[in-house]
């Protein structure tokens, strides 16, 4: 399966002032009181967090929309049916968004999400930007009132009259979610989400999809406010004519037949329409429940191609680190074979193993054979530069050990009788070779009077 991990920048059209978003995003309603959304976990509300500064007089979201139209100097007056904010979520998948959470990078990842709203955006635009840290996956909403200086886009029709644009800053948020700009935004928040492993979405068939699901949804809503007012339409209606039933028993019975079968002609008009917007909103769940599934099915299919083209690619590059693992090795037994004294230790012992802790403050572990007789020994404080000709590969592991380790400080007493060998010690004279003391004990007690002048070490023998 691929690791692949997205990430996510949605844009969304606020309705009116956009007040009714307010309360999900602050968490708070219209007067302040606490609001925790059923998905919401409000052990953890406290973790989030407004990260952009309101004006001076300005307490909250909407609020913070209505200063900025009033105070960007527009010339146009502002349209009832006008969008004067755009939503933005931006997050990632689920797993990355854990990992940047729990390893200390949110505030990275946040500074780069506020850096990329001003840059698309403008500063003065960005309004308010709130991290949701108690739903399951961390997450920003950003609200950006679509304010615009450039020149207006509008499609000529044949026989147009011409018309004077007023000049200056409009409220368009047709410009701002114009299609070409939808695709450059998904490519510059991808560009800003590189360095924290989160890559563009994929680009396909789903857009329709979405589209629909997204219209369809929202008419639903529309239909829901309409019918909430043709419920409140009838409610009055009822009221009216409960009012001309109490006329009966004060003697303007014509009067009052009249006015009630009005009135209850006007109820069967209106419950005949409620019907009618009921039965469309029950038709437009439904599409909008065919618009989801097709776009999860989509999804999943570009899913599962994505993870076909990963999985291909891994597999193509494990083939071809292996070829690179096998001629790296063909190579080290080539340069073995041309240079064999590049591989061989000075005291004419067999290197086992090194061991370098830290290649900042180096110190060498070496592990030796002669036979079946093991020996350790270490030394610290080495020289820096030996030490980084090591890591970087320009000497082999024998070479290393070579120039930090003088031959009598390669092997023990036991194994240099084996080798036949008499070390001549830089102090002066050949070296004691002495029998260690018994089996699996220490060999600290070796014959060589100045090896303490040569290196602080530990030494072990082994029978």
């Amino acid at each position: 399966m691929s690791n692949t991990q997205y990430a996510v920048c949605h844009l969304q059209r606020g309705s009116g002032n956009d007040s009714g978003m307010s309360c999900h995003i602050e968490r708070k309603d219209a007067k302040g009181k606490k609001y925790v959304p059923a998905n919401a976990d409000a052990g953890r509300t406290h973790l989030n967090r407004e990260l952009v500064r309101f004006p001076d007089g300005v307490s909250n979201r909407t609020e913070a929309i209505q200063h900025r139209i009033d105070t960007a100097g527009l010339r146009r007056k502002v349209g009832k049916n006008q969008t004067k904010a755009i939503r933005v979520i931006l997050t990632g998948t689920h797993e990355q968004m854990m990992k940047i959470a729990n390893g200390s990078r949110l505030d990275s990842w946040i500074d780069a999400n506020l850096k990329w709203l001003k840059d698309t955006f403008g500063e003065e635009n960005l309004v308010s930007c709130v991290l949701h840290m108690d739903e399951k996956t961390p997450h920003l909403h950003a609200t950006v009132v679509p304010i615009v200086t450039g020149e207006r886009v509008r499609r000529k029709r044949e026989g147009e009259k011409k018309y004077e644009t007023k000049s200056g800053p409009r409220l368009s948020a047709d410009d701002v979610m114009r299609r070409t700009r939808l695709h450059e935004y998904q490519n510059s928040y991808a560009a800003a989400m590189k360095p924290f492993g989160l890559q563009r979405g994929i680009v396909g068939s789903t857009a329709k999809h979405q589209a629909n699901s997204e219209y369809y949804r929202q008419q639903v809503i529309r239909y829901e406010e309409d019918i909430a007012k043709l419920q409140a339409d009838v409610e009055k209606a009822q009221e009216g004519r409960n009012t001309i039933l109490s006329w009966f028993g004060k003697g303007d019975l014509a009067k009052a037949k009249k006015e009630l079968a009005d009135k209850d002609e006007e109820i069967a008009g209106l419950n005949k329409r409620l019907k009618e917007l009921l039965a469309e909103k029950a038709r437009l769940q439904e599409l909008h429940k065919s618009e989801i599934g097709k776009l999860r099915n989509g999804y999943q299919k570009e899913i599962e191609a994505a993870i076909r083209r990963a999985e291909t690619a891994e597999q193509q590059s494990k083939e071809k680190d292996a070829v690179i693992d096998r001629q790296r090795k063909r190579i080290a037994q080539l340069d073995r074979n041309a240079n064999p004294q590049r591989y061989s230790l000075s005291s004419g012992a067999e290197l086992v193993r090194i061991n370098v802790s830290n290649y900042r403050n180096p110190s060498l572990h070496i592990w030796t054979k002669v036979g079946e007789e093991l020996f350790e020994d270490t030394k610290f404080q080495i020289d820096y530069d030996v030490a980084q000709k090591h890591f970087n590969g320009q000497i082999t592991d024998e070479e290393f050990v070579n120039a930090v380790f003088e031959p009598q400080e390669q092997v023990s007493g036991k194994q240099a009788e084996l080798l036949g060998a008499a070390f001549t010690l830089a102090a002066g004279g050949p070296a004691e070779v002495h029998v260690g003391t018994g089996g699996g004990g220490s060999s600290s007690e070796l014959p060589w009077r100045d090896k303490d002048k040569y290196s602080k070490k530990q030494t072990t023998t082994r029978r």
